[in-house]
């Protein structure tokens, strides 16, 4: 190892610059040493200080990141759900319309089926109408129902004024054939 120095190489500081092995080489007092030491321990100080503080609005910073995507994922769920809200929305109104049409129509088919009854009881049973002219469906439904276990019979279909039977007895129709049966009907149509 080869050390070299010079007058020249003391600098007006007090340092030293020397060549050691072709490298330079800078020597400085030791109070200097002690100086630049104590301040360093200061800059440590300060740089720990720092990092402590760099740690805490880190973590900050990630609290209030993950709130972040936490609130977008809700705002997306919001506008999704909504989207589904209006498609949900338009389907009960679509819906509503229709149910409104359905409890249209069978009140009419109610009300027909209820003439009907009411006037099948008046024709065919011979009750008076003002007795079951208040009557809902259900109870005309009921007497109908009462009238076929008590054994009422309907009156005959009275469509050509002789009491449903053509004028003639069942026992005049008895072992007729069904050509003699249908040219008895021929000639009664003549008539």
């Amino acid at each position: 190892m080869t050390i070299e120095a010079t007058a020249g190489d003391i600098a007006q500081d007090g340092s030293v610059t020397i060549k050691v092995d072709g490298k330079s080489v800078k020597y400085v007092k030791e109070a200097d040493l002690g100086a630049v030491k104590s301040a360093s321990a200061g800059f440590e100080k300060d740089v720990s200080d720092l990092q402590a503080k760099l740690a805490t609005a880190n973590t900050k910073y990630d609290t209030e990141h993950q709130e972040t995507i936490k609130e977008r994922a809700a705002k997306e769920t919001a506008v999704k759900t909504s989207g589904e809200s209006a498609t949900l929305k338009t389907k009960v109104e679509e819906l509503t319309t229709e149910v409104a049409g359905l409890k249209e129509s069978s009140g009419k088919a109610i009300t027909d089926l209820t003439e009907r009854v009411r006037k099948s009881l008046v024709e065919q049973y011979k009750i008076e109408p003002d007795k079951v002219k208040d009557m809902a469906l259900e109870d005309l439904v009921k007497t109908e129902e009462n009238l076929i276990l008590i054994g009422a019979k309907p009156a005959p279909a009275d469509y050509d004024g002789k009491g449903g039977d053509g004028g003639s007895s069942p026992d005049a129709l008895a072992g007729k054939s069904p050509l003699a049966l249908a040219t008895m009907g021929y000639e009664e149509k003549k008539k």
